[in-house]
């Protein structure tokens, strides 16, 4: 899958663009650097042959050169929409991104969503929301457990509602490419919908959930301590949050060369635990194929403490107590 390259607006630096990607594909990465130098110097302002420039000169062994094309594809695009930010972290150790920007998520999923299911559950072998699923349902006992209200972070085009749909009372999607939502919204498996990034929609929703799911969309945060906080908030006492990431050996997080963002065990467990979330369960697990290797992953499920459920009951029996002693 792959995005729609832009034009300059210029025949011959588009044609010039294209043939250094051609190079570019064909290992060729100083002669696609040079094409895509041509392409700007009649197109200056157009951050899709800065970027290019940018990785044909990290191919080619010229981080500095690189370094500098993806500043001014910043310049020329500060809204990102090409994710040079998260090109230049990974040469510039000065440089920290906490989270995908939003406009390069939203273009990625937009450009996606067309055969968006296909690629991922026949290509790439992908059946998180399914083993997502599975876990939850593990933790219920015997019987199935059911949901009243259930949220689905980063719904995409559907596939952990068709996952989650028949123990959820209520399932609600949000995601922040339009083209992915009109694509869930087609499955009628949601009873709402809406287009969003998740931090503002968690900020702003007036509901609480009794689970909330999100299968390969942590993946575009690095930072999650705010997002697990900002979730938990809108978690019902006993609730659960179910989720993926992919796995870092590395370090606590990690931005990979696919400029998705990877966590380690012991991060992912700190941050719930900051944000008031309980532990229940984390299993190692493939998430997908890319480029015919096994992505490693951690599939995660945690509880909102049931204490809060308590604490109100307590507060009520005292309360009918203290109005039973005035009416004696």
């Amino acid at each position: 899958m792959r995005r729609v390259m832009r034009s300059s607006g210029d025949l011959i630096a588009d044609r010039r663009h294209q043939y250094g990607l051609a190079l570019a594909e064909d290992g060729d990465f100083n002669a696609a650097a040079d094409l895509f130098e041509q392409a700007l110097e009649r197109a200056p302002t157009w951050a899709d042959a800065w970027v290019a420039l940018g990785r044909a000169r990290c191919e080619a062994h010229d981080p500095a050169g690189a370094a500098a094309a993806f500043r001014e594809a910043l310049r020329c695009d500060p809204a990102d929409i090409l994710g040079a930010s998260l090109e230049l972290t990974r040469l510039d150790a000065s440089v920290e991104i906490d989270a995908a920007p939003l406009a390069y998520v939203k273009g990625l999923f937009n450009s996606y969503a067309e055969d968006f299911d296909q690629a991922l559950v026949e290509r790439l072998a992908y059946a998180t929301p399914q083993k997502l699923s599975a876990m939850v349902s593990e933790m219920g006992g015997a019987a199935p457990r059911h949901f009243p209200r259930v949220l689905d972070l980063g719904c995409g085009t559907g596939l952990s509602g068709e996952a989650f749909v028949t123990s959820a009372g209520w399932l609600e999607g949000v995601d922040l490419a339009d083209a992915m939502v009109a694509a869930a919204r087609n499955k009628g498996v949601y009873d709402a919908l809406a287009c969003s990034d998740i931090m503002s929609f968690l900020g702003e929703t007036e509901h609480t959930y009794d689970l909330i799911v999100a299968a390969d969309v942590f993946i575009y945060f690095g930072d999650l301590k705010h997002l697990f906080a900002a979730a938990s908030a809108k978690l019902a006492p006993g609730a659960l949050f179910a989720f993926s990431v992919e796995r870092s050996e590395e370090a606590d997080v990690t931005l990979r060369d696919s400029l998705r963002f990877a966590h380690s065990a012991g991060y992912v467990a700190a941050a719930l635990s900051a944000a008031g979330l309980e532990l229940a369960n984390m299993e190692e697990a493939v998430l997908r194929k890319d480029r015919g290797a096994d992505v490693e992953g951690l599939l995660v499920v945690a509880k909102k403490p049931a204490e809060a459920l308590e604490s109100v009951a307590q507060e009520a029996q005292t309360d009918q107590t203290v109005s039973l002693d005035k009416l004696n």
